[in-house]
């Protein structure tokens, strides 16, 4: 029954995070964007044990992509992609309540 009240939880977030980016992009590269953004949160996830450290070097990657190919992107936007990226994950992964009961 947990994993149905986590995708009742992550399909809104989901759809959230897809509306967030399509108004931070000006064109319909919002796809590439959200891909760009993952790959980066994977590779800091490797990188950075703490939160914010992992976040601040996103968005500085994020930032470097966008001004490599003079791309105008909402940096504000693509800070909230994250935090609701990082809230759908915990959603997502959380361990059932049997797990947390010690099985």
């Amino acid at each position: 029954m947990s994993v149905l009240a986590g995708l009742a939880t992550a399909i809104p977030l989901a759809i959230k995070l897809v509306e967030y980016v399509q108004k931070a992009v000006k064109e319909k590269n919002w796809g590439k964007i959200l891909e760009m953004v993952m790959k980066y949160m994977a590779t800091a996830e490797e990188k950075f044990d703490n939160g914010a450290d992992r976040k601040e070097w996103v968005l500085a990657m994020v930032k470097a992509s966008a001004d490599t190919v003079d791309y105008d992107i909402d940096m504000e936007v693509i800070s909230k992609l994250i935090d609701d990226l990082c809230k759908m994950s915990k959603t997502v992964n959380a361990p059932d309540e049997s797990e947390k009961a010690g099985g």
